[in-house]
């Protein structure tokens, strides 16, 4: 598990470090370098998986796309290299790469000799401590551009049966037809008992997406032609109304299909693995937020982390109520699992500004920032006051 990341001249992280931890939440205003964190992280993993981060780092396709080294490099960088350093478990890893004159128009960087090796071991093949979680299958990123009120999902059988991945490109989601069809069957831990006693992956879905929408019901089937992959929605009976089947993605509620890719995600995840998911909120009314939220800290409790940015209070209320309910029942998640960060703005060398939020017992926050989810707050002092 990543326990600290630090970035260095990276697009507008002058110097940035995060204590990362099981469920790591970003927050802040827009524009600012939320998406910059998880870039870093998706740069490494794409170079990777082409067999060339012991070279450089190539800033496009397929998780994600910054351009050249002039967009990548902090604009006002004393020096010109940027730098990710990685902290898993005892072990520190260092990459940095170098973007002179030569690389500010170039889509690969170079890496900077004087900094091949890692700070502790060798080289960096040895993306050992994190070869499961950012390097290898034990991986999963949604975007906030992912794939929603669609019925019909491609076929990617290396990616899914042997990568596990439920996006082929920029965190869309594309494959989550083909995932859900391979792995419907599959045992997982029961979040819904919170116990050893596995439950099948499609069970778990329907559960939690019910919890979303009430009453929603998913199967998931190969096309006639075996060409891809049908979700298909529908609705359940209640006091002795009939239930409703075969409904398209396009004719239920957008949050529905929004929030599938990531409720799968989560629950398809073994301890030790990584999730990143941009705005996990989108669409989704205050009270499926909640329940989403409550999925994320029960997942991250289990040893899987879980690394978000989002714009919601639903979403950082929902964790700190989880984090009081383990206090208080021992369910939800450890407030000592739990990283907050606030960006702020920029200071005068437009280099982000950013703070982590403390928490304290009983879902308590030590100190509420300016601009950190206060605008409620703001509104209300404002409509009282006449």
């Amino acid at each position: 598990m990543i326990t600290k990341l630090k970035l260095n001249n990276f697009k507008s992280h002058r110097q940035t470090i995060l204590n990362m931890r099981p469920l790591t939440l970003i927050s802040g205003v827009n524009n600012i370098g939320k998406s910059s964190v998880l870039q870093s992280l998706l740069l490494l993993r794409q170079t990777f998986k082409k067999g060339i981060l012991n070279k450089g780092l190539d800033l496009n396709k397929p998780l994600v796309s910054i351009g050249v080294g002039n967009d990548a490099l902090y604009r006002l960088a004393d020096e010109p290299y940027l730098s990710f350093e990685i902290t898993s478990g005892n072990a520190k890893h260092m990459f940095t790469y170098r973007v002179d004159e030569n690389a500010l128009d170039a889509s690969f960087l170079p890496l900077f000799e004087e900094s091949l090796l890692p700070i502790e071991d060798s080289p960096n093949e040895q993306a050992l401590s994190l070869s499961n979680s950012l390097f290898g299958a034990d991986f999963q990123y949604l975007s906030a551009s992912r794939w929603a009120g669609v019925s019909d999902f491609p076929i990617a059988s290396y990616e899914v049966n042997t990568e596990r991945q439920i996006s082929l490109e920029n965190g869309q989601g594309e494959l989550l037809g083909n995932f859900l069809y391979a792995y419907r069957a599959e045992p997982t831990f029961n979040y819904i008992k919170s116990e050893d006693n596995p439950i099948s992956l499609i069970e778990q879905v329907i559960y939690w997406e019910q919890q979303i929408s009430t009453g929603i019901t998913i199967d998931v089937q190969q096309k006639p032609d075996k060409t891809g992959y049908r979700i298909i929605y529908g609705s359940k009976g209640v006091e002795g109304k009939k239930s409703i089947e075969n409904l398209r993605a396009e004719n239920v509620g957008f949050g529905v299909s929004y929030s599938l890719s990531v409720v799968t995600a989560l629950l398809s995840a073994k301890p030790g693995a990584l999730i990143m998911v941009e705005n996990p909120e989108a669409h989704l009314h205050p009270e499926g937020q909640a329940k989403l939220a409550e999925l994320m800290c029960l997942v991250a409790q289990r040893g899987i982390q879980v690394v978000a940015e989002t714009h919601s209070d639903h979403i950082i209320n929902g964790v700190l109520v989880n984090c009081k309910r383990f206090e208080k029942e021992g369910c939800g998640i450890d407030r000592k699992n739990v990283s907050i960060y606030y960006f702020g703005g920029q200071d005068e060398n437009h280099a982000v500004i950013y703070k982590e939020i403390k928490l304290l017992s009983e879902g308590e926050i030590e100190y509420q920032p300016k601009g950190f989810f206060d605008r409620i707050e703001a509104d209300r002092e404002y409509l009282i006051g006449g």
